[in-house]
């Protein structure tokens, strides 16, 4: 049984997850930058290391299970204090300067 598992590992193919638009139209729910192709996909934000989950800002204080169980209200506020949904994320986001080539639409709850 472990052979055949171990079979099937190693002969599996990986599928790359593929955008229906690879254009960044949509807002992202944490740093509010059109940073995504689209929304719901569990795609993370460049911007901010959000995963997008689907979750909106009608429902901020719903913890995220993508995001650590952290809500969207705490990686909002996360983001503002120190530029990214938390601390750990920080190394991942693209520097200030870069931020200028995404279109900002901040939204106030």
């Amino acid at each position: 049984m472990l052979g055949k598992i171990v079979s099937f590992l190693k002969n599996r193919r990986i599928r790359w997850y593929e955008p229906k638009r690879a254009a960044l139209h949509e807002q992202c729910p944490c740093c509010d930058y059109l940073s995504l192709p689209e929304r719901g996909a569990d795609l993370i934000c460049p911007i901010c290391f959000w995963e997008d989950d689907g979750q909106d800002l009608d429902n901020v204080d719903v913890p995220s299970g993508p995001n650590h169980a952290i809500t969207l209200r705490q990686g909002r506020n996360n983001f503002h204090s120190f530029g990214a949904c938390e601390k750990e994320m920080v190394k991942y986001v693209i520097p200030d300067h870069e931020r200028s080539k995404f279109t900002h639409q901040p939204r106030h709850l």
